[in-house]
């Protein structure tokens, strides 16, 4: 067999159990030996610890590196971009002049889109706890840990997919459906301040005639 280079890769004279063992094409990297052949499946063995090597767990190939934890985490800053188009700027607007006169309270609308807020933030927390205990059930070593949603979700997310594609060679899907989400939800409230604009400086003109 031979590797990506088209380097020839010895077969082991009688086929050991399956596993990680040293990449017979010379590499400081560990092949895996699936029991009858060697694979294109390539990984670092651990670092030493204190001058002994630390002990490992060999992750297979197949580990599975999404949960469905992880996708809802993923996918939660929808719901924001969803109540970022549904809203009506040019009316709050017009609403917030008309309580800096009238001195009226704030909207059931604001009210649902804090508690929404609050909502998706605990959910955020709860569901990178257990994400990362389903991580440590599958063999993975010190995954990311969850108490770092607390500051931010998408923390997490690009946190978690970096240590798991370290271990497992795969699993940063999620950073770029999250990016890509963050960054419509980015624009589509930059053009919604850009329409209110025009509103914004008639509304100064007439104050300033006045």
């Amino acid at each position: 067999m031979t590797d990506g280079s088209g380097n020839y890769i010895p077969m082991p004279a009688a086929a050991p159990a399956a596993g990680w063992y040293p990449d017979p094409a010379g590499s400081p990297r560990q092949r895996w030996w699936n029991g009858a052949a060697w694979t294109m499946d390539l990984h670092y063995p651990e670092p030493p610890v204190y001058g002994r090597l630390a002990p490992t767990r060999v992750l297979s190939p197949d580990t599975p590196v999404y949960t469905a934890a992880i996708w809802i985490i993923t996918l939660l800053p929808l719901l924001s971009l969803i109540n970022v188009a549904s809203t009506d700027l040019t009316a709050d607007f017009n609403r917030g002049l008309s309580e800096g006169s009238t001195g009226t309270t704030t909207s059931a609308t604001d009210v649902l889109s804090q508690l929404l807020s609050i909502a998706v933030y605990a959910a955020s927390v709860t569901l990178a706890y257990f994400d990362r205990r389903r991580l440590l059930a599958d063999g993975f070593t010190r995954p990311f840990h969850w108490a770092w949603t607390f500051l931010s979700s998408g923390i997490y997310v690009i946190g978690r997919s970096i240590v798991v594609r370290n271990q497992a060679g795969r699993g940063l899907t999620p950073i770029w459906v999250w990016t890509g989400i963050v960054v419509v939800t980015t624009l589509v409230t930059f053009a919604k301040f850009a329409a209110l604009v025009p509103l914004f400086l008639t509304t100064i003109g007439s104050g300033i005639a006045a």
